[in-house]
């Protein structure tokens, strides 16, 4: 199960921040009276990061970031506009609408679920083998609709990944299926058309068409959460189910990944950290157009997204507080 976290800032982290102002210290200092640009400065180690990863990938291995500001300033994007896979990623969007139509009721029981589950037939479920769907009907009857959200998010409440899988599928059919869905999270984020829900969670991606987005598009969303104006109930019940970690030096981090093994194989690491109002977001995207031969092989592609969301994290941190100084 993932634990929402309270620790400083781990090791590597600190090893990678530590690395960029290291190369970025010398060129901070202004020369001939000439104007320094920050957000130049602490994005370049990105495209230096990303140029080294694709010159050195033989596989077709391919990256998108965004780095801004919720008011929709970016800092930096790599191929923002290119469409992906959204693995688990998507279910931010999902949360949001969810939270829309449950606003009033987030901690009563969530009735609706018991027929969805109950339907062997239901669209949510029908796809899982008889042990998973076991596991779902134990783990998530009896959830309260913010209790489901956390079991989609941060798979709170529940021990199986069939239930945290299902917990989103239970929500995308209360909500109207996958086009309905799409339609509702479209009208709400009409600058980010490149999102799209077409899959129940687990359902075959060689049958059914994929969940996509684009690193912009999931930009759109969080930065739709990241905002702290106006005061918002949907806003901060939505953000209390997306926080995983607070840290002295970086702030509140909220945060939803996503992970696909099969063709094409996709990493995503996504959220934004806010420290006393003052945020910023991120997406950094990895796909590979295979599947994945062994769990060493996708740790591959797991282990340089996550070194590069780093960097990514790092530049933001610095510019957030260069605009916001503590």
């Amino acid at each position: 199960m993932m634990n929402r976290i309270q620790t400083p800032w781990c090791n590597a982290a600190r090893a990678i921040f530590v690395a960029v102002l290291i190369a970025t210290a010398g060129a901070c200092r202004p020369t001939d009276g000439l104007a320094v640009d920050p957000v130049s400065i602490q994005t370049k180690p990105i495209a230096i990061e990303i140029a080294r990863f694709e010159k050195n990938t033989a596989d077709g291995v391919e990256y998108s970031v965004w780095l801004g500001k919720p008011d929709g300033e970016v800092w930096y994007q790599h191929s923002a506009d290119r469409v992906r896979p959204a693995a688990s990623a998507i279910k931010t969007a999902i949360l949001i609408e969810f939270f829309v139509a449950q606003i009033e009721s987030l901690d009563h029981p969530f009735d609706a679920m018991n027929a969805i589950l109950d339907n062997p037939d239901s669209p949510a479920i029908r796809h899982f083998n008889a042990e998973q769907k076991t596991d779902v009907q134990k783990e998530l009857r009896g959830l309260t609709a913010r209790q489901l959200a956390e079991a989609m998010i941060h798979k709170e409440h529940i021990e199986s990944n069939a239930a945290y899988n299902a917990a989103a599928n239970v929500i995308i059919e209360y909500l109207g299926g996958p086009a309905a869905l799409t339609e509702r999270v479209r009208q709400r984020f009409p600058a980010a058309p490149g999102l799209q829900i077409a899959r129940y969670m687990l359902a075959d991606r060689k049958e059914n068409a994929d969940n996509l987005l684009t690193a912009e598009s999931l930009a759109t969303v969080l930065r739709f959460l990241a905002l702290h104006t106006p005061p918002d109930e949907l806003r901060a019940a939505t953000r209390n189910v997306l926080l995983l970690e607070t840290d002295a030096e970086r702030g509140d981090h909220y945060y939803k990944g996503g992970t696909l093994t099969s063709d094409p194989q996709v990493r995503i690491e996504a959220g934004f950290w806010d420290y006393r109002d003052a945020a910023f977001v991120y997406v950094v995207i990895a796909t590979r157009p295979r599947a994945a031969s062994s769990a060493e092989d996708f740790e591959q592609l797991r282990s340089n997204l996550s070194e590069l969301s780093q960097i990514v994290q790092s530049a933001g941190i610095r510019l957030r507080d260069v605009a916001a100084p503590r």
